[in-house]
């Protein structure tokens, strides 16, 4: 993988905003059909049976897949850039925990 095309800039990615981290965003992200398909079949096969409580939804989905990829010593390492994410991974921790 030589060439990997990548249409967001690193500016963009390495500008930290000094606000709450607890709070959210809404993002728009552009997948190869591929990936939306597996996607939609993770949902499908997590939702089979489920109550409605019990559903998740793409959010969840991505949100979960997106927080494995961070470890705790890259969060601890992060904490020195972006002061406060330790905590707010703590509480995202304590809130997918109820």
């Amino acid at each position: 993988m030589d060439n990997l095309y990548c249409p967001l800039s690193m500016a963009k990615l390495t500008h930290f905003r000094s606000h709450d981290l607890t709070s959210r965003r809404v993002v728009s992200v552009e997948l190869p059909e591929f990936l939306l398909r597996a996607i939609e079949h993770r949902l499908s096969e997590a939702n089979r049976g489920a109550s409605e409580s019990e559903r998740v939804t793409l959010n969840h989905l991505v949100e979960r897949e997106l927080a494995e990829g961070l470890s705790i010593a890259e969060v601890a390492l992060l904490e020195r850039d972006v002061p406060g994410i330790s905590a707010a991974v703590s509480r995202w921790l304590d809130e997918i925990a109820e």
